[in-house]
């Protein structure tokens, strides 16, 4: 097992992708060691989103701490504002679009981590 680790997201290069986000892994396998999850930070720029996807077996919660948007699932949509809290089980189709002016951010968790986070 690893042990202690800690990151300083202020001295870390996001991932920016397409459309507009980035994203910052700031606790996985690569990162840290860890073996049984992931965090880390997303900014879906504004205009942008996470586009349409699902996760087989791996749970997400997400945790929004800046901006205004939408959270889309085949069933529902949830409109996102900071302190909203979002769990999305496997195999649920979702994506999310910032409908504000500035980014959205908000914090994510995977259990068990994405394969891209692991070595």
């Amino acid at each position: 097992m690893a042990g202690l680790k800690w990151v300083d997201i202020s001295k870390m290069e996001g991932e920016y992708r397409e459309p507009p986000r980035t994203s910052w892994i700031l606790v996985s396998e690569k990162m840290c060691g860890s073996q049984n999850l992931a965090m880390g930070v997303n900014e879906t720029h504004v205009g942008g989103q996470v586009p349409p996807h699902k996760h087989e077996t791996e749970e997400e919660v997400m945790f929004f701490i800046e901006g205004t948007g939408k959270f889309i699932t085949d069933n529902e949509t949830i409109d996102l504002r900071p302190g909203i809290c979002v769990y999305n089980p496997p195999g649920d189709v979702h994506s999310i679009v910032n409908t504000g002016d500035v980014n959205l951010k908000f914090v994510w968790i995977y259990a068990p981590q994405l394969a891209s986070h692991k070595k």
